[in-house]
This record gives structure tokens, C-alpha cells and sequence, in this order.
């Protein structure tokens, strides 16, 4: 749960961003939107029984609430759509499904038939006309739900009726029964009189079952009457504008979460102690907490700020290393990092300053010959410098040179040279590099970037432990995999982790820079987190690094 809260935190601006674009869109399309009028067609329903059925059984029972929902799927199909359309004169190529709606009133046998439409006269029209043809079309098939047996029945009292005038015709032939001629006479005037009395009987009965038919059929049959015809609107039904708006609101607040865990679950930066135990096999020896901007380039915060959360990470960071090998202390430290503008300088520039103010003799060498930023952090000149002590022996004792904090020494680069690479690989560079650990406590290089060039990793064979800074936010997993690696492939000896620019939290223990700035009021120096999506909006790192900063190297060389 304190993860999720902490994802929303980080996102709020996008949560909240689509969260009013989407409110914003939802009342601009409820208010201009055009008026919208509604007619309404009330039918009555009087449900027939089916015969067929057991009257005292619940699943056979209909209700009016079944039948309603039969006529609004039955309006809803392309040919009784077609149909109304024809009756209307309407183009084919209009829909009217989605302005004609059925409802039930309550738990009476009315329902209504509504149809909504910019126009009202004909919101008007097409409220009556379905109901019309709806009722045409119910006809006709309970009619002829009747109608075969109906047919049967007076097809026989046609036949019968026939019979009977013909009988009657063949009786009147023979004339009257007084003058009948023969014997013959009298016995065919009987048979016929007997034939026409038995067909008579059956017309009767025929009849009386027709009838009855009848009467079945105005039982059984549903009767759909129009009770209220539809009237001409005239206004706009409500508007929906609250309605929306807030429906609105509720998407937009959902869309922004379900983005921010969406860029959550792709960011894979490091952001977190956490990150570096899940994707490295070594651990967190520090981590400093993002500087807020004070006033200009500040390199050695440990010496100018020396209460601030910055300084005390950086006594923190001292003490890891010296628990870190106990046995085997480091007396040479390389401290790098996966890519440039991670803070690498700035965190050795610093641990330096940090390390004499605990009473040890250290030396810093800037052993980034490419873009060296050491001399920027103490304000000197870059030569005399590592370049000219490695081309003259003699020159090693003029390489270092004093600072304003005790028992501090450093080494700039000096000239660039055309080999950096092969100049840090040499002979030479080893002895002076064991020269300079008999001179000192501790000797802390800083090194290129481990991707950028190889410089970083024949510098790590020098040195007895390695340090990778990351700058949280900003360096991706794979980068830091990568660097490890091949750091680890010359035989280099990573010690761990050390976490720039981490933002505070209240998260365990790292709660206590969020304490310390608010009881201190702030550190010094910082610039904003930027997440994976804005570098890949602006994807130029060089570019991007340029401007004014405390804790980037290539803006102002305070903690590169």
C-alpha cells in the first residue's frame, strides 16, 4: 500500500492533469451541445393468456415488465427500423436506434415509447410511428397464431352450407310430397330431408365452434392499445451537464492512475535502495539526498554546509566504507559511474573533504583525462597535473598540490592527452598510483564513466575498491548491470553502491533527510527528477546537461 501511495505521489501532476482535462472535455460537450427533445408514445397492454399453459405455474406466467422488454429489442432490428424509416420518408442512411427507447410505468400495464431527437417535431413523429407500426405488427401475428384454424373452421361451414342449398335445391325438384308420382319419389324426398337435417346439425355445431373460436382468440390475444398519443415537445429535456461533468472526472481520475502504474511498471531507472538489491549483487554504501538550489556552484557542500543532511550523508558514506572491508581496508578508492552527469565527481570531490575532516591524510586524483572537473570543484588550474607526473618521475611531488582543508591533497589532470587510455594503462600510472598510497591514508581516483571509455576499467585493477555512483531516476538498470560487469570482468573489486540525488521520503530509514532539511532548512543545491518519459521526449543528455546545477557535473563540476 505505502508503494502504491508513493506512485501516486510521484504522478500527481499527470493524475491530476487528466483528471481536469477530462472534467474540463466532459462540461464543454454537455454545454455545447446542441438541445435535445423528447416525445413520448403511451402504450396500454392487455395480456392475453396462453392456452396451452398451466395458469398456477410461475415460470409459464408473463408479465408486462417481459413483454416490454421484448418490444425494445423488438424495435431495435434493422427491419423494423427500415420500416419506420419508409412510414417517415426518412433516408436510409439516418440511425434511429439510438434515439428510441421502451419503458415500463411502475407496475402497471402501461409503457411508454420515447424518442429523443434535436428536432421535436420529429422527436414527435417517430414516437408515434413506432408505436403504430409496433401495433400493426403485434396484430398480424396474433392473428395468425388463430388464423389456420379459423380458416379450417369456415372452410367446413362454407362446404356445409353448400351441401345443404343443393339438398334443398333436389327436394324442391321433386315437388311436393302429396303428388309425388311413385314410390321412388317419396323414399329420395325422405333420404334427402334426412341428409339436409344431418348437415344442418353440423352447420350448428360448426358455427358454435367458430364462435367460441372467436372468443378464444380476443382471450388468448394480446391487446396493445395507443393510451396517450405522443405531444409536440416543447422543451429541451434536462441537461445532463452535472451528470457528466462528474462522470467525467471519475475517468479522467482513473485513466491518470492506471498511466502513472503504467510508467511506473515501464521506468527502469533506479530509484530506490530496494532497486540496487534487486538488480545488483552488492549493496547501498550511501545515498545523498537531492539538493535544493542555494546560490551558484557548490562542490565541497562537507566543508562550506557542514550541517546539512548532504554532509551528514557523506559521514554516513565514509562510515560504510571503513566497516565495508575491515580486514583489508581500501586504501585506494575508484569512484566512477554506468554513464557522464551522474554526480561521480561531486561524490569523490567530497568523500575526499570528509575523509580529512576525520583526521585521515587523503589525495584525490582526477583521473579523468578526457573531461576532467576536480581543478573547477577546488577553483585551481589544471596543470601542473597527472598527465605531467606521468611523463616525468621527477615531477610527482610538484603533481600535488594543497587545499583549504587539512590533511586534503589533490592531483589535477594536467593536459589532455591524445592516449588517455593507453596513459592510465601504463607502468607508470601503477607505480605513481602506489606512490601516492604510501603518501597518504587513503588515495580516491576519480575515474570517465565505465560505458563511456575503458579508462574506468583498467583503473579499477589499480585500485583496491570501486564505487558506483547512480543518480536515482536517471540510471537505467541495464546501464548499471552492464558497468558492474565489466568492472568485475578486468578483476575490479566493487564495494557497492552510492545512491546521488535520492529524494526524500518517508520511507524507513532515509526518512531522516526529509528531518534534517526541514529542522536545517534545506540543503544546498538540486535540480528536479526527471522520469524515463522525459528523456525520451527530450532524449539529448548533453544537451540537457548543460545549464546551472549543484549536483550535475557537466553544468557546474559540483557533483559530477
Amino acid at each position: 500500500l505505502r508503494q502504491y501511495i508513493a506512485i501516486i505521489r510521484k504522478y500527481w501532476w499527470l493524475i491530476l492533469l487528466t483528471t481536469v482535462l477530462a472534467t474540463g472535455a466532459a462540461f464543454y460537450v454537455s454545454v455545447a451541445a446542441p438541445p435535445v427533445y423528447r416525445a413520448t408514445t403511451t402504450l396500454e397492454i392487455d395480456l392475453g393468456t396462453n392456452p396451452l399453459s398451466d395458469p398456477y405455474t410461475v415460470s409459464n406466467a408473463r408479465t408486462v415488465e417481459s413483454v416490454a422488454a421484448i418490444f425494445a429489442a423488438k424495435i431495435q432490428f434493422p427491419l423494423f427500423l427500415q420500416q419506420v424509416k419508409e412510414r417517415l420518408g426518412l433516408p436510409a442512411d439516418v440511425k434511429v436506434d439510438d434515439m428510441i427507447s421502451v419503458q415500463q410505468i411502475g407496475s402497471t400495464q402501461l409503457i411508454h415509447v420515447s424518442a429523443e431527437n434535436n428536432d421535436p417535431v420529429l422527436a414527435q413523429a417517430l414516437a408515434d410511428t413506432i408505436a403504430r407500426v409496433l401495433i400493426e405488427q403485434e396484430t398480424s401475428q396474433q392473428q395468425a397464431r388463430f388464423q389456420t384454424g379459423l380458416s379450417e373452421l369456415e372452410t367446413q361451414i362454407k362446404t356445409l352450407e353448400t351441401s345443404i342449398a343443393e339438398t334443398q335445391a333436389e327436394i324442391a325438384a321433386l315437388g311436393a310430397p302429396e303428388s309425388a308420382p311413385s314410390e321412388f319419389a317419396q323414399l329420395e324426398r325422405t333420404r334427402l330431408e334426412s341428409q339436409m337435417t344431418r348437415d344442418q346439425t353440423r352447420l350448428v355445431v360448426l358455427l358454435s365452434s367458430a364462435e367460441e373460436f372467436r372468443l378464444a382468440m380476443a382471450r388468448y390475444t394480446d391487446t396493445i392499445t395507443i393510451y396517450a398519443p405522443a405531444e409536440l415537445p416543447s422543451a429541451p429535456v434536462n441537461s445532463r451537464t452535472l451528470q457528466n461533468t462528474l462522470l467525467g472526472a471519475v475517468t479522467g481520475l482513473m485513466i491518470g492512475v492506471g498511466v502513472a502504474f503504467l510508467l511506473e511498471y515501464l521506468d527502469d531507472t533506479i530509484k530506490s535502495p530496494q532497486d540496487v538489491k534487486q538488480t545488483l549483487p552488492v549493496g547501498v554504501l550511501g545515498a545523498l539526498p537531492r539538493l535544493k538550489e542555494m546560490d551558484g556552484q557548490i562542490a565541497l557542500v562537507v566543508a562550506e554546509y557542514p550541517l546539512q543532511p548532504i554532509a551528514e550523508a557523506f559521514r554516513s558514506l565514509r562510515t560504510s566504507i571503513q566497516f565495508s572491508s575491515v580486514d583489508h581496508p581500501a586504501k585506494t578508492l575508484l569512484v566512477t559511474s554506468p554513464l557522464p552527469t551522474e554526480g561521480k565527481t561531486f561524490t569523490s570531490a567530497n568523500l575526499a573533504a570528509v575523509m580529512a575532516q576525520g583526521g585521515q591524510s587523503v589525495i584525490l586524483v582526477d583521473a579523468d583525462l578526457r573531461h576532467p572537473r576536480v581543478h573547477r570543484a577546488f577553483d585551481v588550474s589544471r596543470e601542473p597535473g597527472l598527465t605531467a607526473a606521468l611523463l616525468s618521475p621527477d615531477g610527482w611531488e610538484q603533481a600535488l598540490r594543497p587545499t583549504e582543508i587539512a590533511g586534503l591533497q589533490i592531483v589535477t589532470s594536467g593536459s589532455s592527452p591524445p592516449n588517455p587510455a593507453e596513459l592510465l594503462a601504463s607502468e607508470r600510472m601503477r607505480e605513481f598510483v602506489s606512490w601516492l598510497a604510501e603518501q597518504a591514508d587513503v588515495v580516491i581516483l576519480d575515474s570517465p564513466p565505465v560505458l563511456a571509455v575503458t579508462d574506468a576499467a583498467v583503473l579499477s585493477t589499480l585500485a583496491d575498491g570501486t564505487m558506483l555512483v547512480f543518480d536515482c531516476g536517471e540510471t537505467r538498470k541495464p546501464a548499471a548491470v552492464q558497468a558492474f560487469e565489466r568492472l568485475v570482468s578486468v578483476g575490479g573489486q566493487v564495494l557497492g553502491v552510492v545512491l546521488n540525488r535520492l529524494a526524500p521520503s518517508g520511507d524507513g530509514y532515509y526518512y531522516y533527510y526529509s528531518y534534517y532539511s526541514h529542522a536545517d532548512g534545506g540543503a544546498a543545491g538540486g535540480r528536479r527528477p526527471r522520469s524515463w518519459i522525459a528523456r525520451l521526449l527530450k532524449p539529448g543528455r548533453s544537451r540537457r546537461r548543460r545549464g546551472a546545477e549543484v549536483q550535475g557535473g557537466g553544468r557546474t563540476g559540483a557533483q559530477r
